[in-house]
């Protein structure tokens, strides 16, 4: 398959793959740097690492590890701790109302 096929008058042909085969090159050559590395870093660690001004992606993990375990915290209070608390009612109420022999 390699082999040429030689047709007459081929020399419009011949001119036409040779500049083919020049620009198929320049364009390989042009996106060679194009394709670069795609960064393994996750974008909410690189996020930390920009706006917290931390240099090292371990350091920007436990930055975000903290957040979230402080995260967690602040709801747990708010859960558990915002609740209005339902008192007994006074006992002047129960003296009032008497015994609950009185009802029947």
């Amino acid at each position: 398959m390699d082999e040429e096929v030689k047709i007459q008058g081929s020399s419009d042909i011949d001119q036409a793959l040779k500049e083919f085969e020049i620009k198929s090159s320049i364009e390989q050559v042009q996106q060679a740097p194009v394709n670069e590395k795609i960064s393994e870093v996750p974008k909410i660690v690189q996020l930390t690492m920009k706006w917290f001004g931390v240099r090292e992606q371990r350091q920007a993990e436990y930055v975000l590890l903290g957040f979230v375990i402080v995260a967690i915290i602040v709801s747990l209070v708010l859960v558990f701790k915002g609740r209005p608390k339902t008192e007994p009612p006074p006992d002047y109420l129960i003296e009032q109302a008497g015994s609950p022999s009185d009802f029947f």
